[in-house]
């Protein structure tokens, strides 16, 4: 099998900036008759100039993803050997919030890790690379919807699934910090497995892992067997 190829990136790279006053993802005002159809490349001629669009059909809407605002997703179709296969393989969710239009696309797939670009279909429609070589795992809207806290895991050493958290403010449209303020041993970033994931108010995430001297495939199994405690660390949400 050929091997995908993969989107090289820093934790949280902003992804389609550009100064064009085109938006990087827009919806079509015709509601989509069918819904079950797969993602497809769309080409658009305009004077000199040619735009390439992903068109998503989802339960309700019909949406448009601008290539060109995208360069990331640009040049992960434009190196990939089987261009409609990568993007049959992509996946366009709307985050279930009332006052704002947030999107996550996974793509760039290979053995259940991913890539995640999160698209604001308003305000300054900046794109940002939130994962790689991840798999979403769960999405927390904080009480007042101004904040989404998105929980992914990979595969560490002997196979054991550990998770991270990303947070971003939707007002300001920012990744934010985390501090923890109940421990200073490092959670994130793919060090442990959790146990739960929660919002406390506004600004502040709970976040429980196993009671573990290390997040070892024995360690875990001997703590489930027993039922073993978890650990709650209050993380408080900051700006960059």
């Amino acid at each position: 099998m050929i091997k995908k190829l993969r989107v090289i990136s820093l934790f949280l790279i902003i992804a389609g900036c550009s100064t064009s006053s085109s938006n990087v993802i827009e919806k079509v005002d015709t509601v989509p008759i069918e819904t079950e159809k797969e993602p497809a490349l769309i080409e658009q001629h305009e004077e000199e100039e040619m735009e390439q669009y992903i068109e998503f059909f989802l339960d309700d809407e019909q949406v448009l993803v601008n290539l060109q605002m995208v360069p990331i997703l640009k040049e992960y179709l434009s190196g990939s050997k089987h261009r409609q296969s990568a993007i049959n393989d992509m996946k366009l969710d709307r985050l279930p919030l009332e006052d704002h239009q947030i999107y996550l696309l996974e793509f760039s797939c290979f053995h259940d890790s991913c890539s995640y670009l999160l698209f604001n279909q308003s305000g300054n429609n900046a794109a940002y690379l939130i994962a790689d070589l991840a798999k979403s795992k769960n999405i927390l809207i904080s009480p007042d919807q101004s904040k989404v806290a998105i929980q992914f895991s990979r595969n560490g050493k002997q196979n054991l699934e550990l998770d991270n958290i990303v947070v971003i403010d939707l007002i300001e449209w920012k990744v934010l910090s985390l501090n923890n303020e109940t421990s200073e041993d490092n959670f994130l970033n793919y060090t442990w497995p959790y146990v739960g994931v929660q919002w406390m108010d506004d600004e502040t995430l709970t976040v429980s892992v196993p009671d573990i001297i290390e997040p070892t495939s024995q360690h875990i199994s001997e703590w489930n067997e027993v039922g073993g405690n978890v650990i709650i660390n209050t993380y408080l949400t900051e700006r960059r």
